[in-house]
């Protein structure tokens, strides 16, 4: 969950780093930007590499590094080094993010496996909207130093509690795809900086970089394919439902993250609420997914995954479709409702397509596997942002969203941004439900082999602990009789 809350608990306390520093909105942005850069370009790297050192040796030197560089940041002398405290802070979540789900695949059989992905779909999705009220409460009261402190005794206690639980996997020989690495990380560097630029309106460098980023990605996919032991398997894709659960997965963390970062400009600039409303506002869908999310888990279990994702899908975008009714005289509960009825659509959705996502794979697969999960939902974050700004800006001028509170004209002008992103991201959800009935006819097969591979388990379990009770009693009766 620190990872996540990491990705977003610094927006709201950007402005207060910029006057802290006296530098402009264009440098501190890259205190964000660099962590986000790190973290999408080494996923698939550390994911790999824990397939073949160890998923939880990675995990864990992934949490001491992110424990230390929280520390560095919270010392900072000067905005370069935070920057590049930032970075390094991304290369430690990197790791820790890039074998976490292979981590929950490996300790849960897979007639709890929804369940399981439930509880992490539960993590994920709060720490991306909690981070910002964290983030404003800790500014707000203790500076913004103390956001990062936050992450040292959760980092202690998890490095603890992990090093006593975590069995430690065989090693075995890595083979380096350098080439691969160093052309995926420009690829996704040159990406999130078009991105950046075209929020900017910087077109000319955006096109610049963007020519650049499709050759690097262009020369990744050749590297890739040509490759014997490439960062990425690409053959993974070939899998019908695998490519598709993916998009949709990327589809649903933009909808998810553009609300994240669109509705606390319409609730601070039009609705006129504080910080700490806004943040309150905010936990209405994490609320509803603390609850949902395992339940959605286990009706994946039951029934398989493909019904579930379908109705989260169709919930969402009835979720984002309500959202157009709001207007510059809607209330704080107006708001709450709505991301409640959001939250319980991506409940529905996450922890089922988790499941299959996971499923669809052998178990030496996983950490890859869960790096490319990682990087589609990283990626969709990076992309929320880029979308819900430009969806904005084409209905109100970046100099009239300066101000700290709109009216009249300029509080309808956001109200109408808001309500193109939410339409956008209606459009997204119903891609996802086309694309959560990929294979719906073999439901059935696929329900059947759910079940084949628990009864199989289930027997396994069973004989085991009949042949220990055994063992156990022809050593009692043993020396029953010799005594």
């Amino acid at each position: 969950m620190m990872v996540p809350i990491n990705a977003s608990i610094i927006n709201v306390s950007l402005p207060t780093i910029s006057v802290y520093f006296g530098v402009g909105l264009a440098t501190v942005q890259w205190v964000l930007i660099s962590y986000l850069i790190t973290l999408l370009g080494l996923v698939l790297f550390f994911s790999r590499l824990g397939d073949f050192y160890g998923q939880e040796r990675i995990y864990m030197t992934g949490l001491v590094g992110f424990v230390t560089t929280s520390i560095l940041c919270s010392l900072s002398p000067s905005v370069e080094a935070l920057i590049i405290f930032r970075g390094l802070q991304g290369l430690a979540a990197a790791m820790m993010i890039s074998v976490s789900m292979g981590l929950v695949r490996r300790s849960f059989p897979s007639h709890i496996l929804g369940r399981a992905m439930g509880i992490y779909a539960v993590a994920i999705a709060a720490g991306l909207a909690l981070g910002p009220a964290i983030g404003g409460m800790l500014s707000g009261y203790l500076g913004w130093r103390a956001i990062f402190l936050v992450n040292v005794p959760t980092g202690i206690m998890d490095f603890l509690f992990c090093y006593h639980i975590l069995q430690r996997s065989t090693r075995r020989s890595v083979k380096w795809d350098i080439p691969g690495t160093i052309l995926q990380f420009l690829g996704l560097f040159l990406t999130v900086l078009t991105l950046n630029l075209v929020e900017q309106a910087n077109y000319t460098w955006a096109a610049c970089t963007g020519v650049g980023a499709v050759i690097m990605l262009g020369l990744f996919v050749y590297q890739e394919l040509h490759c014997q032991h490439p960062v990425l398997d690409l053959c993974l894709f070939k899998k019908k439902t695998f490519g598709a659960f993916n998009l949709s997965l990327h589809f649903n963390y933009v909808c998810m993250y553009m609300m994240f970062f669109a509705v606390p400009f319409y609730l601070q600039k039009v609705l006129h609420l504080d910080q700490a409303t806004t943040g309150l506002v905010l936990t209405a869908s994490p609320l509803l997914m603390m609850v949902v999310a395992p339940l959605s888990g286990m009706v994946a279990d039951r029934f398989g995954s493909r019904i579930p994702a379908f109705t989260g899908s169709i919930v969402s975008a009835v979720a984002l479709l309500s959202m157009t009714q709001l207007t510059v005289n809607s209330t704080a509960l107006d708001v709450f409702i709505r991301l409640a009825l959001m939250g319980l659509g991506v409940a529905l959705f996450q922890s089922p397509t988790n499941k299959a996502l996971m499923s669809q794979l052998p178990s030496e697969k996983s950490g890859v596997a869960s790096g490319i999960i990682a990087t589609t939902r990283n990626l969709g974050m990076v992309f929320a942002v880029c979308y819900a700004g430009l969806l904005i800006h084409i209905a109100i001028s970046p100099e009239l969203m300066q101000a700290n509170q709109l009216q009249g004209a300029a509080a309808a002008n956001l109200t109408s941004g808001l309500h193109l992103v939410v339409i956008f991201g209606a459009i997204l959800s119903m891609g996802m439900a086309v694309l959560s009935l990929v294979g719906l006819k073999n439901k059935k097969e696929s329900l059947a082999k759910y079940e084949q591979v628990a009864v199989e388990k289930t027997i396994k379990m069973e004989k085991k602990v009949v042949n220990t009770i055994s063992s156990a009693l022809m050593v009692w009766v043993k020396t029953d009789r010799s005594r």
